[in-house]
């Protein structure tokens, strides 16, 4: 059976996406041999030395990663020994990650990772099972780095997951936000610009530039993304989209 996104990490999805993205005029060969080496682990130099059966092998094993990326959100993220619970309940983030993530969601190919681990709670495993621990915002790294090899259709998926429930929170809970920061001694007015800036900060989550490009590439040529303003609208577009067929 052949390879598939899900096999692809983070690191790796990061890679190909910045390979991808980048005019830099490479052959198709050139961009495949080049793919090939950040999925397989082996160097440009080793490809290049194979029969021209076993590159064509090898070039026909990665060929997926001119299909669309499907990202799907999961409930827990498991890497190296370590599993992590995925909070899509935006009650339980608490409001420095949410400043974080603003900051992250600039760049949002490179700081995936990043994003990821402002997003989940470590867990630990005792007698009776996993369960979660507690956040270490000094361990952000460490998390982060966990992201970086975990699977980029589950780490996707659930970042996106995320910023749509809380999107769609924040727009439902207008007024019991607002009365209850009036609650704190604050005016009217203020509660409701800050209600405003909380509506906002989830509009860094910009889709990846591989999806503005609009160039004919050989991966536009060959994907099936459409161009949406963001991550977010495309996820709802499905949703949307999966309803209407369902029905």
């Amino acid at each position: 059976m052949g390879m598939t996104w899900k096999d692809i990490n983070v690191f790796q999805w990061q890679q190909i996406a910045d390979l991808l993205t980048k005019n830099q005029g490479f052959t198709e060969l050139d961009l495949d041999v080049r793919i090939a080496a950040i999925v397989t682990g082996l160097t440009e130099h080793q490809l290049d030395s194979l029969p021209v059966k076993e590159l064509k092998n090898v070039v026909k094993s990665i060929s997926f990663v001119y299909s669309e990326l499907r990202p799907a959100p999961a409930r827990f993220i498991q890497i190296n020994g370590r599993r992590y619970k995925c909070i899509y309940d935006v009650r339980k983030i608490p409001a420095a990650r949410y400043i974080e993530t603003k900051h992250f969601g600039n760049d949002v190919n490179g700081n995936l990772h990043k994003l990821a681990a402002c997003l989940v709670m470590p867990m630990k495993k005792t007698i009776f099972g996993w369960k979660v621990d507690k956040y270490d915002a000094s361990r952000h790294e460490d998390y982060a780095q966990d992201m970086l090899e975990a699977p980029i259709t589950a780490v996707l998926g659930s970042v996106v997951f995320f910023c749509l429930v809380y999107r769609n929170w924040i727009k439902v809970s207008r007024d019991y936000l607002i009365s209850q920061m009036m609650t704190k001694g604050i005016t009217r007015y203020q509660a409701e610009a800050m209600y405003r800036t909380l509506c906002d900060s989830m509009d860094g989550f910009i889709k990846p530039h591989w999806l503005q490009n609009t160039s004919e590439s050989r991966w536009r040529q060959h994907t099936s993304f459409r161009p949406f303003s963001s991550l977010m609208t495309y996820l709802t577009s499905k949703q949307n989209q999966n309803t209407t067929e369902s029905n």
